[in-house]
């Protein structure tokens, strides 16, 4: 079992036995968010990193006279014993085998290349105590050094703490140096943060410094998260750099700049750099499109105030837009997209289904249930629930359609599940053992992690299995508020916001499915609730809810989980809202073109 050091600079939350009485500490809300916490105390400068394995004792550890072996780097000595050395290192052990010839002897010197005598000490007091010290500074030393001596815990640990420091500083150096040593895993990672980090990483001086296969590969990439006209800066800047070693490249590189997209500089350099002819207008053809992340964008429907029009925030342009012209066909699209009803949930299911359920009347939830139908462009009933929901969560998985919490009636009797068959066009009730818990049936957050459905309520959480049918507990959410947002991105889920009474908050707990542990992260910027979110492009996007003396509002935040940090959008949606449905659409689904293309070009 791993254990835990605890420093005066922060705590870390210890791996404790696997027992229903457990109790875990929580994580101070500095920390980033990780799936690998395990073993590690975090420290203002670095981590102490606390292996598996036992220590050996102080007495062995310190008594010199029973060493028998000295490592010389440099003409410095460090004594140890061959046997503790063998039995934790297979280097050692392959180097103290039955053809070592200094094996009979009392005491041997041997001389280490290549590892500095600080490395080495540090390497050698860890396989006696368990225990070693991690720092920006010695990391990669660190790891080529255990790497040599075969200490894969130590590498891995190394590994794991990288992955925990990368910024838009180190992460290119980080790159370059995952793969020289073939870290393909830890290559992948820091070329992921690029991509997602592009417009920070690409004005540091490290960047400026990458050369030109690296800058093709970033180029290249369908996953960049960048504006095309900022690409186009980055290139230039790029050439700029050191013109005369780089200019060569400039129209290699600006052929995988979308051109076309990029208005106020396309005709320049269409003709500063040679494009004509077939060659412009496969230049045309080729990048007309936008990349993957600005090919998707979000659907906002509202509750409160109810008639609102559907806005769509478009991630291409960072606006948000809406139809303004009372008269025409895409106005009256938009309007038969509104919800059904009042706080029923609307989702986006597969092959371009909209899907409403539940509803609110004279304060009683509804049976009601209903589908989109895109040739019609009407709200087609289906048939009842078999109880009365009022905002309940919906989840899809495969053809059933599950229906969770909400319950307002039939307290006793109603089920906090139950699922609509897409195939069968019926609904079948979920008997299980929650529906004897009446905090999950009105009072819960629910998502859906690697096909299992979270519950969390006021005092209670836990998860249902549909292939098993089986029901198993977690902890329960440290600091419960009503009207939170919630939202799974990662393995991880995310509760967001809220109010008790009239005191709304700015908390965000994340319960990481993979360590079972809830983690305080950082604050929202302004404290809300019955705000929608959604997870797109690696990030949390977050808007309106209600505030402090407003009833509704149009603030929108995104949260990026590697810098655990909340930023205010300036792009303010069109219209205040709260009670929010948010639904992420790619622009060439039929969902899209039929609503927000075909029906007309009148959007602003």
């Amino acid at each position: 079992m791993d254990r835990e050091m605890e420093t005066p600079e922060q705590k870390t939350p210890s791996k404790l036995e696997n027992t229903p009485s457990k109790q875990k500490k929580i994580p101070s809300k500095s920390n980033r968010f990780s799936d690998e916490d395990d073993g590690i105390a975090l420290t203002s400068k670095g981590i102490m990193y606390i292996g598996e394995k036992e220590p050996y004792s102080n007495s062995m550890r310190l008594d010199e006279s029973t060493m028998d072996i000295s490592l010389v780097v440099n003409n410095q000595k460090l004594n140890a014993h061959k046997a503790v050395l063998s039995a934790n290192s297979a280097y050692f052990n392959k180097m103290f085998d039955s053809d070592f010839k200094e094996r009979f002897q009392d005491k041997i010197e041997i001389t280490i290349t290549d590892i500095s005598f600080d490395i080495l000490s540090s390497l050698v007091q860890f396989i006696y105590t368990s225990e070693i010290y991690i720092t920006e500074n010695n990391v990669q030393d660190l790891l080529i050094s255990s790497s040599v001596l075969l200490l894969d815990e130590v590498e891995n640990a190394c590994v794991n703490y990288i992955k925990k420091i990368i910024d838009t500083e180190n992460c290119i150096n980080m790159k370059d140096f995952a793969k020289t040593l073939g870290l393909n895993d830890l290559y992948s990672l820091c070329m992921t943060y690029i991509i997602n980090n592009f417009r920070a990483v690409a004005n540091t001086k490290e960047f400026m410094e990458t050369d030109f296969d690296e800058i093709m590969l970033l180029l290249k990439n369908e996953n960049l998260f960048a504006k095309e006209d900022m690409v186009y800066d980055v290139v230039m800047n790029w050439i700029k750099y050191d013109p005369v070693t780089r200019s060569k490249y400039s129209s290699e590189l600006l052929w995988y700049v979308r051109l076309p997209l990029v208005l106020n500089t396309y005709q320049g350099v269409i003709k500063n750099y040679g494009y004509h002819g077939s060659k412009r207008n496969e230049l045309n053809s080729f990048r007309m499109e936008h990349r993957k992340p600005f090919r998707k964008g979000i659907l906002v429907l509202s509750h409160y105030p109810f008639e609102s029009t559907p806005e769509w925030y478009d991630a291409a342009i960072d606006q948000w837009q809406n139809c303004i012209c009372e008269n025409c066909l895409c106005k009256t699209f938009q309007y038969r997209l509104l919800p059904p009803r009042t706080l029923c949930t609307v989702v986006l299911l597969d092959k371009n289904r909209l899907f409403a359920a539940g509803g609110s009347r004279y304060g009683r939830g509804m049976k009601l249930a209903d589908m989109y139908d895109l040739e019609t462009n009407k709200w087609i009933p289906l048939i009842d629930m078999y109880f009365e929901r009022l905002k309940p969560f919906i989840i899809q998985l495969e053809s059933r359609v599950y229906v969770v919490g909400g319950c307002t009636s039939e307290k006793k009797n109603a089920s906090v599940i139950e699922y609509y068959d897409l195939i069968e066009e019926m609904w079948h009730v979920v008997y299980c053992e929650i529906n004897h818990i009446e905090t999950f049936k009105n009072d819960s957050y629910v998502a859906c992690v690697k096909g299992l459905i979270y519950i969390i309520g006021k005092t209670q959480a836990g998860y249902f299995n549909p292939r098993t049918k089986k029901w198993s507990y977690i902890d329960p959410i440290p600091e419960y508020n009503k009207g939170s947002a919630v939202c799974a991105l990662n393995g991880n889920i995310y509760i967001i916001g809220g109010q008790y009474f009239e005191n709304y908050y700015k908390s965000v707990w994340a319960y990481c499915t993979l360590t079972e542990e809830w983690v305080s992260l950082a604050e929202l910027n302004f404290a809300r609730s019955f705000s929608g979110a959604v997870a797109m492009n690696g990030n949390i996007y977050l808007f309106g809810g209600k505030m402090m003396n407003t009833s509704s509002s149009n603030i929108f935040e995104i949260y990026n989980p590697h810098d655990n940090k909340w930023v205010t959008s300036s792009a303010f949606m069109k219209k205040d809202r709260c009670h929010i449905d948010a639904i992420v659409i790619e622009k060439s689904s039929d969902f899209f073109i039929k609503v927000f293309e075909e029906s007309s070009k009148t959007i602003y």
